[in-house]
């Protein structure tokens, strides 16, 4: 039992040395997996770095403008005059002007390359920033994915579906007729 005690005592010790040698300016990088604490900010930063912008976003006017880019880009690619109407209604909703606006739309673009994982993960989507939404605002959204996928006629399958997962996402589940009082079958 001594002899376990004394190598513990032992191990502890080198281990404290090359701790105070590395404050001091030695870098021993290796030691730093033995710290449980700064694993886990080096886990934390290292799921923010990979993180998703398009997932991350709080910001209600930032998020509509993103789901207006999907609502648009789900039809194929955006055609200028599905460009030209979202523009008109970041200048009009967001009161913008129209610099701005087209940044606006061209950061969506980049941050959203591909739409179809912003209709699978609706809620993931809109978790961070459902909480910042006012009841004025979800239906002021609802409204302007309307105009957005009317612009070019009637909209597509894909379009009504998207707004369908939004109006769930910000209203919850609607109750059947049968079940209005929620109770289980």
């Amino acid at each position: 039992m001594h002899i376990i005690l004394s190598i513990l005592g032992a191990i502890v010790t080198i281990l404290f040395y090359l701790s105070i040698m590395s404050r001091s300016g030695l870098n021993f990088r290796w030691l730093t997996w033995l710290d449980p604490f700064a694993w886990n900010r080096r886990r934390k930063w290292q799921q923010t770095l990979n993180a998703d912008p398009a997932f991350t976003i709080k910001d209600p006017m930032e998020a509509t403008a993103c789901l207006l880019f999907v609502a648009a880009k789900c039809s194929g690619e955006i055609s200028r005059e599905q460009k030209e109407t979202i523009v008109r209604l970041f200048e009009e909703e967001f009161h913008m002007n129209e610099t701005r606006a087209r940044e606006l739309l061209t950061s969506c673009s980049f941050m959203i390359p591909d739409e179809q994982k912003i209709i699978d993960r609706i809620e993931g989507f809109l978790e961070p920033s459902l909480l910042h939404f006012d009841q004025h605002q979800k239906d002021a959204a609802l409204e302007l994915l309307g105009k957005v996928i009317t612009c070019e006629g009637q909209p597509t399958e894909k379009q009504t579906e998207l707004v369908e997962k939004v109006k769930l996402q910000f209203f919850g589940h609607p109750r059947s007729e049968e079940n209005k009082w929620g109770h289980g079958s």
